[in-house]
C-alpha cells in the first residue's frame, strides 16, 4: 500500500467532513441567524448548535459539534457503493441509498430530494429519472448535489488507470445523473473531479491553466455518455427529446459560461485575502440566489480558493467559505476542504462527527486504488428490494432491535425529540453498526421489519457467499439562468398530469405487467404486446425503458439461477 497516498485521501475525505461541518453552520442565513445558532456572528470552528429538522413543523435538535450535513452523507452513500474493484453499483446507490436518505438528511436541496423520491417508484430506473413536479424539474436540476458527493470515485481511482480520467469519469456522470439532469449539475461534477484528481496526482492544486483544460474536455463527455450502453441507449435520447437540444451544444453553452467565469475568476482574485475572495465569489454570481447553487460555478469557486490558499492550513480557507454569507457555504467550505486535504499534510484539529468511520471509508477506497483486498458493503438484493414509500417506512424494529431499512442495525443516541406539528412523527438520533450517526424521521411506534430489509454491512470478499458474489458483478436545484435549455411552463405541467391520470385509469403498472412477464415464464408474445401498448402513452419511450429493464434483470437472475443447480 502506498502510505503517502493513502493519508492523503483520509486528509482529503476528513477536511471535506470538516468544511462541511463548519459551513453548515452558516448555511443560507445572515448574521442574526449565525448568532442565533452559536451565540457569535463568525464561526471559527465546529461547535454544537441548535438546528430545525423537518422545516417549521419539524423539530429543534441539538447538533453535536463537527456534525455535517447532506453533503458528507451522499459522500459515504457513495462510497459503500463503491465495490472491491472499483467500479459503482450505481443501481444500490439509487434505489437503496438514494430513496432512504430523505429519512436522515441534514439539508438537501430541492432537486435531489425530488428525485430521491422519484426513485422510489418501481418503474424509474437511475437513468430514467425525468421528473417534471411543481417541486422540481430534472431537465433544470443543474445545482451542486452531484458534485459535492462524486469524491469517493477520484479516492478509489484504480492506479494502473492514473492516465486516465475517463477511468472515474464515467461513475461520475452516473451518479450524478441520477438526481441532476441540467448540464451545470453534470459538468460542475465533472470539474471538480479534475480538480480533486490533479491534486491527487500532483501533490499540488490545480492553476488556472489546468482548469482552461479542464473546461476543454467538456465535450469529451459527451461522447462518454454516447458510448455507455446505459447512458446512450436510454438515458441520451430521452434526455435530448425532453431537452428539446443535442447534448454536444447544451455542453458547449456550458463550456462557455465557465471559461468566462474562469476569466472573471482569474481578474478579481487576485490578492490572498478574505475580502478578494468575497468579491470573487459575488462577481460570478455566488451570491445571488438564483445562481448560488450552480454545480458549475460552486466548483469553479471551490477551486478557486484552494489555489489561492494552497499553501495555508486548510481551516484557514474553510473559515474564510464558511463565513462568506449568502454563499453556498458548506458546500464550497466540502469541496474545497477536499482538495487542499489532498495536498496537505495538516490533519483537522477540531471535532468531525463519525470520525473513525470516515477514516475507514476512505482508508477502504485507497486499498481498492491500489488493487488491494477490501471490504464490500453488502446490499440488500435489489430483485427483492422494495424502495420506502415515504420517509417514516425506513426506521423499524427486528427483535426489539432498531433496523434502517436498507442500510444496517442501529442503537439510539439520547432521547426522541417530538415533532412541533400534527402526526406521530419523532426525530431520534441512531449509530449504525458500521459507525455512521444518523439524525432519522420516524414513526413513535416502529413497524416491524425483516431481516432481509437490511444489508450485511461491510464484509470481505473472503466471506461473501458465492451466489452473492455473481450477484455483485451485475452491473441546483433552483438554478435559473437564459439558456437554450427550454422552460416547462405552468400548462406543460397541467399536461402532464391529466396524462398521468389518463394511463392510471387505462393502463396497468409497470409493476403489474412486469410481474405478469415473468410470471409467464418470459413469454415472448406477452412482451412484445407490452412493449407495443407503450406506444400509445405520452412517456412511452421512459416506460418502456423501465419495464426492459427490469424484465433483463429478472431473465439474467433466472438464467443465472438455473446454471447454478446443474
Amino acid at each position: 500500500m502506498n502510505k503517502s497516498r493513502e493519508f492523503s485521501i483520509k486528509n482529503s475525505a476528513l477536511w471535506a467532513a470538516y468544511g462541511d461541518a463548519l459551513g453548515f453552520i452558516t448555511e443560507l442565513v445572515d448574521e442574526r441567524g449565525v448568532f442565533r445558532r452559536i451565540n457569535t456572528n463568525r464561526v471559527q470552528k465546529t461547535v454544537s448548535w441548535r438546528y430545525m429538522a423537518g422545516g417549521r413543523f419539524g423539530a429543534e435538535v441539538e447538533l453535536p459539534a463537527g456534525c455535517y450535513s447532506d453533503d458528507t452523507q451522499l459522500r459515504l452513500a457513495t462510497s459503500r457503493a463503491i465495490k472491491r474493484d472499483g467500479t459503482f453499483d450505481v443501481e444500490a446507490f439509487a434505489k437503496i441509498e438514494l430513496t432512504i436518505w430523505p429519512t436522515y438528511s441534514l439539508g438537501g436541496g430541492r432537486g435531489t430530494k425530488q428525485a430521491a423520491s422519484n426513485l422510489s417508484s418501481q418503474d424509474v430506473n437511475w437513468f430514467t429519472n425525468f421528473f417534471n413536479q411543481r417541486r422540481g424539474n430534472y431537465i433544470k436540476c443543474g445545482g451542486n448535489g452531484g458534485a459535492m458527493r462524486i469524491q469517493p470515485h477520484i479516492w478509489a481511482a484504480q492506479q494502473k488507470d492514473k492516465s486516465k480520467w475517463d477511468s472515474f469519469l464515467l461513475d461520475v456522470v452516473k451518479n450524478t445523473i441520477c438526481t441532476h439532469g441540467h448540464p451545470r449539475g453534470i459538468l460542475g461534477a465533472v470539474f471538480h473531479a479534475l480538480s480533486l484528481y490533479s491534486a491527487l496526482k500532483n501533490g499540488s492544486v490545480p492553476s488556472p491553466d489546468l482548469w482552461f483544460e479542464f473546461v476543454h474536455f467538456f465535450s469529451e463527455i459527451a461522447v462518454l455518455i454516447k458510448n455507455d450502453k446505459d447512458m446512450g441507449t436510454f438515458w441520451l435520447p430521452t434526455w435530448e427529446n425532453r431537452a428539446g437540444i443535442k447534448l454536444e451544444a447544451a455542453f458547449e453553452e456550458v463550456k462557455q459560461e465557465c471559461l468566462n467565469d474562469i476569466s472573471i475568476i482569474v481578474e478579481n482574485f487576485k490578492s490572498k485575502s478574505e475580502r478578494s475572495y468575497q468579491n470573487c465569489v459575488k462577481q460570478i454570481g455566488g451570491i445571488n440566489s438564483s445562481t448560488r447553487g450552480s454545480g458549475t460555478k460552486t466548483a469553479l469557486i471551490a477551486t478557486a480558493l484552494s489555489w489561492m490558499y494552497g499553501d495555508e492550513r486548510p481551516d484557514i480557507p474553510l473559515t474564510i467559505a464558511a463565513n462568506c454569507l449568502q454563499s453556498d457555504t458548506d458546500t464550497i467550505a466540502t469541496m474545497s476542504g477536499a482538495i487542499l486535504g489532498a495536498v496537505n499534510p495538516e490533519m483537522p484539529s477540531e471535532k468531525i462527527m463519525d470520525r473513525e468511520y470516515i477514516e475507514r471509508e476512505a482508508i477502504r477506497l485507497a486499498q481498492i486504488g491500489e488493487g488491494k483486498i477490501a471490504e464490500v458493503f453488502n446490499y440488500p438484493d435489489l430483485m427483492l428490494w422494495q424502495p420506502p414509500k415515504t420517509q417514516l417506512d425506513v426506521v423499524g424494529v427486528n427483535q426489539d432491535h432498531f433496523l434502517i431499512k436498507g442500510l444496517s442495525y442501529a442503537h439510539k443516541v439520547g432521547n426522541e425529540v417530538e415533532s412541533q406539528g400534527k402526526g406521530d412523527a419523532v426525530w431520534q438520533w441512531l449509530k449504525v453498526a458500521f459507525g455512521q450517526s444518523l439524525l432519522c424521521k420516524r414513526r413513535s411506534t416502529l413497524p416491524q421489519f425483516s431481516k432481509s430489509e437490511i444489508s450485511h454491512g461491510f464484509i470481505f470478499p473472503k466471506n461473501i457467499p458465492e451466489k452473492k458474489a455473481q450477484t455483485e458483478k451485475r452491473n441546483g436545484e433552483g438554478y435559473k439562468q437564459q439558456s437554450l435549455l427550454p422552460d416547462i411552463s405552468a400548462t406543460d405541467r397541467k399536461s402532464e398530469r391529466v396524462n398521468d391520470v389518463d394511463r392510471s385509469k387505462n393502463n396497468k403498472t409497470i409493476d403489474e405487467m412486469t410481474n405478469l412477464a415473468i410470471n409467464s415464464n418470459f413469454d415472448s408474445a406477452l412482451i412484445g404486446n407490452h412493449l407495443k401498448s407503450f406506444a400509445k402513452d405520452a412517456d412511452g419511450i421512459e416506460r418502456s425503458i423501465a419495464y426492459s429493464s427490469i424484465i433483463v434483470k429478472a431473465l439474467m437472475a433466472r438464467l443465472r439461477k438455473e446454471r447454478e443447480q446443474r
